[in-house]
């Protein structure tokens, strides 16, 4: 399989791997779709879909394009400097997204809002111009909204 070929995401069937991974993880198991898929838990995909689904094009990493810049908004690897060091990220259980048509904030409003439409949401990050979602084992009910 070539470096950037469309693979698609089950459970996140609109979404590539390439969107969801850096780019070495993904150069390293391009050949593995199933590796890939078995790096997140399958709550994040879900829900990241269903965010597509409610708000439409939805972006996460962008390296794979021309001029794309993100690539640890998805993934990332337990190594990886960026982020927190107990990040959800690196457990595939977070993301970092962008919407062309909602701001981040009107995304964050819509999810307090309307909890039970995104049923594994545990944790958003305010105060960022990103939605930041993760579905990590809450301690607490509901969702908790914390700040960078």
């Amino acid at each position: 399989m070539k470096p950037h070929a469309r693979v698609k995401v089950p459970k996140a069937p609109d979404f590539i791997f390439q969107e969801l991974v850096p780019k070495d993880v993904y150069e390293a198991f391009a050949d593995n779709p199933l590796f890939l898929t078995n790096l997140f838990d399958p709550r994040a995909l879900e829900t990241l879909q269903a965010l597509r689904e409610a708000f439409g094009p939805c972006i996460v990493n962008t390296w794979h394009t021309v001029n794309g810049g993100f690539q640890y908004r998805g993934y990332r690897p337990l190594l990886c400097e960026v982020g927190a060091t107990r990040s959800q990220h690196k457990l595939g259980k977070a993301f970092d997204c962008s919407f062309k048509d909602f701001s981040a904030e009107e995304v964050r409003e819509y999810v307090l809002e309307n909890p039970h439409l995104f049923p594994h949401i545990t944790a958003i990050e305010a105060d960022v111009n990103w939605f930041h979602f993760d579905v990590r084992t809450p301690t607490w009910a509901g969702i908790k909204v914390f700040k960078p």
